[in-house]
């Protein structure tokens, strides 16, 4: 065989994963939220953010009976979402426990009986005070479509429908942590500033509304193509071809089975943060990456022709005026919550 018959040419692509770790929180709620270490130790990861807006969205007409909370998720447009949660079945106490439950208001003159009007959070607490869990709407949306909180909800109602964000920016946070890199943002302090309300509820204030969706990359799917003959490459984008020696299987091998990039290098993050800004075309990112994804310090610097990207657990809808991404989750249909728990 002639030295040069040795040789075959090679590329790939990859398929980069990115996933929440954390619920969408607003502005407002993550201002308390990176004060706490368990909160800044789950963050610790994420190094792509979203900061996104939709109507504020509250908890309505919510009754507390027994062991059960009964309440409608509403933005004031869209029709409310009714909900009732067993909080023995939903493992948070046990059938014959006591539970203390607080309700923060958004409005400023808080009701002192029930239903309770314009909740921003429900907190469960033990009888000696111990805290237990607290819930935003968004934040219970977020545990019932991803992490499967058992949340019965009405047959004509789609939790979707109170899921859905414009994107005003998108940004990366790694060679600091996401929770620093928020203390402030200029961009996050312009967008509160210049950003209305675009809610219907009197209490709707920018802070309430503008929200953050963290991002950690979770993993990389190496996808090789020996011989290079372009059945991976998209249209459009030129290959970057690999000379393989067949004669050395440890090259071959290492060609085929080793990513180009190890999880945690930098290029994965730039990688995700350029695609991300080149498809929405987020109003407040000054830079919009026009010729992705030729960029300094991507994917295609590491030696990959082309990235795909998947964002799992992702319970929203998010858009622009030139993108949009649906959501990644599997939405499970519950019965109508009867008017009144059996035995209360």
């Amino acid at each position: 065989m002639a030295a040069q018959d040795n040789i075959i040419e090679g590329t790939k692509v990859a398929e980069i994963q990115v996933s929440t770790t954390y619920p969408i929180v607003s502005a407002w709620e993550f201002e308390f939220l990176k004060q706490e270490t368990v909160i800044r130790e789950r963050l610790d990861d994420c190094t792509i953010y979203l900061i996104v807006q939709r109507p504020l969205t509250y908890f309505d007409q919510v009754e507390l009976i027994g062991r059960y909370i009964y309440f409608e998720i509403a933005d004031g447009a869209t029709a409310p979402l009714k909900c009732r949660l067993d909080l023995a079945a939903a493992g948070i106490c046990g059938d014959d426990e006591t539970i203390d439950i607080e309700v923060q208001f958004f409005g400023a003159k808080p009701i002192n009986q029930q239903p309770f009007r314009d909740v921003g959070a429900i907190k469960v607490f033990k009888p000696d005070g111990t805290f237990v869990v607290w819930w935003s709407p968004h934040k219970i949306l977020y545990e019932m479509l991803v992490n499967g909180l058992q949340v019965e909800v009405a047959e004509d109602g789609n939790p979707l429908n109170f899921l859905d964000f414009k994107v005003h920016y998108i940004g990366k946070a790694f060679s600091q942590k996401v929770w620093a890199r928020l203390t402030g943002h200029d961009k996050m302090q312009r967008i509160l500033t210049m950003q209305g309300p675009v809610g219907a509820s009197p209490q709707a204030r920018a802070p309430f509304e503008i929200s953050l969706i963290l991002l950690t990359v979770v993993g990389l799917s190496d996808i090789p193509e020996i011989p290079a003959i372009g059945f991976s490459i998209p249209l459009g984008v030129k290959a970057i071809k690999h000379k393989v020696d067949l004669e050395d299987d440890a090259a071959f091998e290492q060609f085929l089975l080793k990513p180009f990039v190890e999880l945690g290098d930098e290029a994965l993050t730039k990688e995700v943060e350029a695609m991300l800004i080149h498809q929405f075309q987020p109003v407040e990112n000054e830079v919009k990456f026009k010729h992705y994804p030729k960029i300094k310090g991507g994917m295609r610097s590491k030696g990959y022709s082309a990235t795909s990207l998947t964002i799992e657990r992702l319970p929203a809808l998010l858009y622009t005026d030139h993108h949009h991404i649906a959501p990644h989750v599997e939405l499970v249909r519950s019965t109508t919550p009867p008017k009144q728990p059996a035995g209360d």
